[in-house]
């Protein structure tokens, strides 16, 4: 039974948004732990050997990996605080989370997914080219930069600030949008397990597929380790055509592709 929300500051609220909050807490870390973990053992771990031909630099040193990870802490702490105030506004009607499928329409289900995808590749794009003026940069998003070769564990390593700017992808859609639970949790899970693999110093994606005629719409861990190496160009997330568009992607990033796919292995 959910208490009074009329006054936001008695006791039984505040117990109740401490909860929520411990609960997101517990279900964020599981996120991150998973992909970055799992992406790391996979990768780093019982495929390093074999995927050593894919290594796009060199591997991440163990300063990087311990600093990724210090990070990721407090960035866990603010996305779980966005979380409970999403809660929050759920509870008080100010936006819609919704959990019976059709509610919506199945053309609205079926469609919110790639619509969120869309929505948060455009955000992250905008939100990543003003990360990158001088002043934020030295402020705030150079933390992020000093993994020049950056591991699983870079996905969340923010400064608060940048992590702040992250979280707010998502109440900014439920503030014009209603979304089914679902969607949110794959949301989520995509979000995570796709920045993991991004920041995985090797590449995984087949030879040709920078150049595919659908292949080459969607980033690789190859474009973002350049954005990485550079601190230049290749600042979409998801996807490659606000690169193209906008006249950023790094010129070299095709010709790396292909290079670091095409060596032989052993």
């Amino acid at each position: 039974m959910l208490p009074d929300f009329s006054n936001w500051q008695n006791p039984e609220a505040l117990a109740w948004l401490a909860h929520v909050y411990s609960q997101a807490l517990i279900h964020e870390g599981t996120f991150y732990l998973t992909a970055a973990l799992g992406v790391w053992l996979l990768l780093h771990v019982l495929l390093r050997k074999r995927l050593a031909h894919r290594l796009i630099a060199q591997w991440p040193a163990q300063k990087d990996i311990r600093r990724e990870m210090r990070y990721s802490i407090s960035t866990l702490l603010i996305f779980s605080a966005l979380a409970m105030v999403i809660t929050a506004a759920v509870v008080s009607n100010r936006v819609t989370v919704y959990f019976r499928l059709t509610e919506y329409g199945i053309w609205w289900l079926v469609l919110s997914f790639p619509a969120m995808l869309l929505w948060h590749d455009f955000y992250f794009y905008v939100t990543h080219r003003l990360l990158h003026t001088r002043w934020l940069f030295r402020h705030v998003h150079g933390l992020h930069h000093r993994s020049r070769h950056p591991s699983p564990w870079a996905a969340y390593a923010f400064h608060p600030l940048e992590a702040l700017m992250n979280a707010l992808v998502t109440p900014l859609a439920l503030l014009v949008v209603p979304l089914h639970v679902g969607v949110l949790l794959a949301f989520a899970v995509h979000q995570i397990t796709r920045n993991a693999h991004g920041h995985a110093a090797v590449e995984t994606m087949p030879r040709g597929f920078a150049t595919h005629w659908l292949g080459g719409r969607f980033t690789t861990t190859t474009h973002h380790h350049l954005h990485h190496e550079t601190a230049q160009g290749n600042y979409g997330l998801w996807f490659t055509w606000w690169d193209r568009i906008c006249k950023t992607e790094n010129p070299h990033y095709q010709q790396r592709f292909a290079q670091v796919t095409s060596q032989p292995k052993g």
